[in-house]
């Protein structure tokens, strides 16, 4: 094929390999022998088009380093061209040279302006050619070099920052659970990213004579999660284990219209630590309706407040996933559900107490959504169905039951990605005979 017939060709003529890291667009100019030597003389692979459109469509889908190209282009201005070879990325990873006559000045300067690298003027000087394509490349080579840098050092710095964050939320989890005479408890926590927006908590209170336990799920991820998951941590805990009170018709009465999750049922009259368990919901609520409404953002809670030694079960339901309760021979009980709405989505919610009752061989299982809704490659969610499966086979103590839900979870999704925190709590109440010989 003469030069010519490559010219013509509408496909472009590729010289020194398959694609080129060299880009020319000719348009209608006669280009001579010499340049096209020239530019393959340097080692570099070189791809000729005669059109602005094909070297735009070359550009986004190429690996060029640099365009060199004649002004007028035959299908749109210099200036145009360099514009939408920004708007397609090209002028961040490609080097531009103009090529001109000298008559055309102006244009050489408005090409530099709209993003060219540097300039030729007519007739090419072979020396000048080689220096300028030879400095171009260079100077991009380097460029791109220390942007590396830079992007690096940012990235490292993120994930330091990550990782002390992950390190001072791990803090907000408890060390140790608290094990009643009678009782065991036992959790497990996996965040989907580096930080999380779940969160688990367990605390004795009322002078060990009630058990606090709590999880929740703030409706986000990432860090704004994790910082917001830490505010409600720090605030239900704060808020249980101060002195104020709530007048007992408080805690008793039933506003429908400001409860609409509320359940028509026989109260009990308020025991040992309902007025933690109220002032830890209620006033966490307040203040971040009070301070942080504008940002959006709630968190699905439940709070437990168990006495040991009845087994009775005083709890606040805000809009979380339903806890449930087993009995000893794997048979379903109950299923604890929402009461009231999420913490932080309305101001002055009136958060009602609910109870239940926890027999020898029964355990309480609680989970946040990432558990049900947790994905296996096919799509398929391991949903409530298959937990429950899980949930009524025999099992000791708590600890291996979160170990065999989270076990078999891991079986269901087979390596896929986790999409949102996996968070679960148990209680299990230990039978009556178990301390007998």
């Amino acid at each position: 094929m003469t030069l010519n017939e490559a010219l013509a060709n509408p496909r472009g003529y590729f010289m020194n390999g398959n694609l080129g890291d060299i880009l020319v667009v000719v348009g209608n100019e006669t280009i001579n022998k010499t340049l096209l030597q020239i530019l393959t003389s340097l080692e570099q692979q070189v791809r000729v088009v005669n059109e602005a459109r094909q070297a735009l469509a070359l550009i986004g889908a190429g690996s060029f380093e640099l365009v060199l190209f004649f002004a007028p282009l035959p299908d749109m201005t210099a200036q145009e061209f360099l514009a939408r070879i920004k708007d397609t990325g090209g002028t961040d990873a490609v080097a531009t040279i103009v090529i001109g006559d000298p008559d055309q000045g102006a244009e050489l300067e408005q090409c530099l302006r709209a993003g060219a690298d540097d300039f030729l003027i007519t007739p090419i000087s072979t020396g000048l050619l080689k220096a300028r394509v030879q400095l171009v490349l260079e100077h991009k080579r380097l460029r791109h070099k220390h942007e590396h840098r830079i992007e690096s050092e940012e990235l490292l710095k993120i994930e330091h920052d990550i990782q002390i964050a992950r390190r001072i939320q791990a803090g907000f989890l408890p060390e140790t659970l608290p094990n009643p005479d009678g009782w065991n408890v036992a959790a497990r926590f996996q965040p989907a990213r580096e930080v999380a927006g779940d969160f688990y908590d367990a605390f004795m209170l009322s002078q060990n004579r009630r058990l606090g336990f709590v999880i929740a799920d703030v409706v986000d991820k990432g860090v704004p999660a994790a910082l917001f998951m830490a505010l409600v941590r720090s605030l239900t805990r704060a808020f249980a284990q101060q002195n104020y009170s709530f007048n007992w018709a408080d805690i008793l009465e039933t506003d429908t219209l400001a409860q609409p999750f509320a359940r028509k049922q026989t109260r009990t009259i308020p025991s040992t630590g309902t007025m933690a368990l109220k002032n830890a919901v209620q006033l966490t609520n307040n203040y971040i309706t009070e301070n942080h409404m504008q940002d959006n953002m709630f968190a699905t809670l439940f709070f437990g407040m168990l006495d040991p030694a009845t087994g009775q079960l005083a709890y606040i339901n805000a809009g979380h996933n339903p806890p449930v309760i087993f009995d000893g021979k794997g048979n379903f009980k109950l299923e604890l559900k929402p009461t009231n709405m999420a913490v932080g989505m309305m101001p002055d919610t009136k958060y009602s107490i609910e109870f239940a009752q926890i027999d020898p061989g029964d355990f309480i299982f609680c989970y946040t959504d990432g558990v049900t809704e947790a994905r296996n490659a096919a799509g398929d969610f391991f949903m409530e169905n298959r937990l429950f499966e899980v949930l009524a086979r025999p099992i000791k103590t708590a600890q291996e039951l979160v170990d065999q839900v989270y076990a078999t979870l891991q079986d269901f999704v087979a390596g896929a990605v986790q999409f949102d925190d996996i968070t679960m709590i148990a209680l299990m109440r230990q039978p009556e005979d178990s301390g007998k010989p």
